[in-house]
């Protein structure tokens, strides 16, 4: 083999046949879509909703924690208006659940506009052949509230979703035409005290991820998932979903000097950089085009690591349109 390689170079030279190297492919240049950047949210002060439809439901969802030993969760205004532009959208796009034809899930969906706890999504739909509806938007949003505490198991993902120990806000978003009613309930769960995240001033193709856990918390590692970019779906795709899940982590952070802290089923490394009063950073390099989801965990002294906090890149190849 070695003497029939060293003969047809021979040739080829005999032949005045130029034997060039190709140049290695030059690797696409990586954007962020989605969330625009730089981007950064703290902790919401106390508040309560001025919609009386939005106060209903936070009072019947408190009240029904309340019977069930559960602390009350706090309005999130922020939140809520992200669920307010996704009600709407969804009557524009005649579709229900969680998605739109859009493709884009529906924690992303929160982080894109800023909101960095980790969400859990309660979505209501009613509609009447009727021109109009005869119940108030009042009463379709309490009756939607009903109907999902009314739930067995185990199929109460929505009642489960309403009882959860660990959220601490909600916001409830809604929008009504004709005889559409649609209302989405957004719980959280936030355990960081501020989150910013933005280009590296080094490096634009780089992105840095700056935050703060709030009191008697600290950051124990940070999961990282990797799925395909949105696309576009058709509509009796959309609405043949019931529900939806967060992707499967391959990769993880935890804090520098932590080697031997391994997160299961993960590639570990240690690339947080811990700061003072609870603060800590860390960079990361999309290495591909795709949907990149950032879990937080934190715990205090005693209690072991949960989720409490979320965080998405949309990265594209620049130019794509």
């Amino acid at each position: 083999m070695k003497l029939a390689r060293i003969a047809a170079l021979a040739a080829a030279a005999a032949a005045g046949c130029a034997l060039i190297a190709s140049p290695a492919a030059k690797a696409p240049r990586l954007v962020v879509r989605q969330p625009p950047l730089p981007i950064s949210e703290s902790y919401p002060q106390p508040s309560e909703p001025r919609d009386p439809v939005k106060q209903a439901v936070l009072e019947r969802i408190n009240a029904d924690r309340h019977k069930a030993d559960l602390p009350p969760v706090a309005w999130d205004e922020r939140v809520s208006l992200v669920a307010d532009r996704f009600c709407a959208d969804q009557i524009h796009d005649r579709t229900h659940g969680h998605f739109l034809t859009n493709g884009i899930p529906p924690y992303a969906r929160t982080a894109f506009g800023g909101v960095f706890g980790m969400q859990a999504e309660n979505a209501v739909l009613w509609r009447t052949t009727a021109p109009t509806f005869q119940e108030s938007a009042v009463n379709l949003a309490l009756s939607g509230q009903e109907s999902m505490m009314a739930e067995v198991p185990p199929n109460d993902g929505h009642r489960q979703t309403i009882l959860d120990r660990e959220a601490t806000h909600v916001g409830v978003g809604y929008a009504m035409e004709k005889g559409d009613f649609r209302m989405a309930q957004e719980f959280l769960t936030r355990r960081l005290q501020s989150l910013s995240v933005e280009p590296a001033p080094d490096d634009p193709s780089v992105v840095v991820f700056r935050g703060r856990m709030v009191e008697h918390r600290q950051i124990r590692f940070v999961t990282i998932a990797r799925e395909p970019a949105p696309r576009t779906l058709p509509r009796s795709v959309v609405n043949a979903r019931d529900s939806y899940t967060y992707p499967s982590p391959a990769q993880a952070y935890v804090p520098v000097g932590e080697k031997s802290f391994h997160v299961v089923d993960t590639v570990t490394e240690d690339r947080i950089r811990l700061e003072a009063n609870r603060g800590f950073s860390f960079r990361f390099a999309p290495p591909s085009a795709a949907l990149w989801t950032f879990v937080f965990y934190a715990s205090g002294d005693r209690d072991r690591p949960r989720p409490g906090g979320l965080a998405v890149l949309w990265v594209e190849e620049a130019g794509r349109p």
